[in-house]
Parts: structure tokens; C-alpha cells; sequence
């Protein structure tokens, strides 16, 4: 669970970043800016869709 904290963490950095550079007068941000917080996001899915099923199993063997 402490690794899916620190991703988000990471990922609400990033986002801030580009929000500062939206609110600095630069409308979008870079194609890599992007790829990045998009790679991230889906790094945070796989993460949490492996741990629902290692709660679901837990949760069904009573681990």
C-alpha cells in the first residue's frame, strides 16, 4: 500500500507542475509531460488492480 501512496504522491507532483505552468500563461503542457503523468496513472491502476485481487483472495480464503 505504501508503494501505491508514493505513485500518487509522485503523480499529484507532476500535476502540480503542469498547473503551475497552466496558471504561468503556458496553455498546454509538453507531449512528454503528458506521456508521463499518463504512464504514471496507468502504473497506479496496475498497481491497485493487483492489490483488490490480493484482497479478494485473502478475502475468499480467509488469509
Amino acid at each position: 500500500m505504501e508503494d501505491l501512496k508514493s505513485r500518487l504522491k509522485l503523480l499529484e507532483l507532476d500535476l502540480k507542475k503542469l498547473d503551475k505552468r497552466l496558471k504561468s500563461g503556458v496553455t498546454t503542457g509538453e507531449k512528454k509531460d503528458w506521456e508521463h503523468i499518463l504512464h504514471q496513472t496507468r502504473k497506479i491502476e496496475e498497481l491497485a488492480i493487483s492489490q483488490l485481487a490480493i484482497l479478494k483472495y485473502c478475502n475468499k480464503n480467509d488469509i
